[in-house]
């Protein structure tokens, strides 16, 4: 049964309820319940818009999502103020992410390779392994790590709050990147959730039979071309 988290705790409540029977059958325990990955996706665009845009005070840092939106999207800032609709806030997690991760990249060029923009470091024609190490180290400098923890517990004139909230900025993206990558490409191995995600994932590596773990496997993404990176998840 593919379905939203609601649906899954009125299912599991139900469950509960005919544990007093007689009948194992009447236990509903023959009904399987995976989490639909499309509400899971909208749930974390909800969250990101609640972080990073709902509250008023987040508006008065120059480098807040905000100021995206208004370069983005001039005419739809009312939208995202009050309440925008998935589709608005996919697109726009994508594009200001696009724009923070070269942001990021332009500043690294310039600060460790001498590089005045990105079009004379793009020149440069690097080979993939030096990218990768560029960009494990701007991971390491510009999104959140084990450090922050140091950084936030430093004395209130030392902060960088400005910083400290782009690097919060680029880890929720970079999240919600990898989960709707995973999800395009089939690879439900990543997809991790909350309560309802972990007890799935619980009872799918660990307590249902191997036949019934490869039918949720292959059933909880769908394709209707066959192309790659054109899986979605059931609604």
């Amino acid at each position: 049964m593919h379905r939203d988290l609601g649906t899954g705790e009125q299912f599991q409540a139900a469950q509960l309820h005919c544990l007093i029977e007689f009948m194992s059958w009447n236990h509903l325990q023959h009904i399987i319940f995976i989490p639909g990955l499309f509400h899971l996706k909208m749930a974390c665009a909800d969250t990101l818009w609640h972080c990073f845009i709902y509250l008023l005070t987040v508006h008065e840092d120059e480098t807040s999502l905000m100021c995206d939106v208004a370069q983005l999207c001039p005419r739809e800032t009312s939208i995202f103020v009050t309440k925008p609709g998935f589709c608005q806030m996919h697109q726009l997690v994508g594009y200001a992410g696009i724009c923070q991760h070269l942001d990021c990249w332009r500043v690294h060029a310039c600060k460790q390779k001498g590089f005045s923009s990105l079009e004379a470091f793009a020149h440069l024609k690097l080979t993939l392994d030096d990218l990768k190490a560029m960009a494990k180290g701007i991971t390491c400098t510009y999104v959140v790590t084990s450090q922050f923890c140091h950084m936030h517990r430093r004395q209130e004139m030392e902060h960088d709050l400005q910083f400290e909230n782009v690097l919060l900025l680029n880890k929720y993206f970079l999240l919600y990147e990898e989960l709707s990558y995973v999800m395009n490409s089939s690879n439900v191995g990543h997809v991790k959730y909350a309560t309802q995600m972990s007890n799935f994932l619980y009872n799918v590596h660990f307590v249902y039979p191997l036949g019934l773990k490869h039918t949720i496997c292959y059933h909880i993404l769908v394709t209707h071309t066959g192309w790659p990176m054109k899986w979605r998840a059931v609604d």
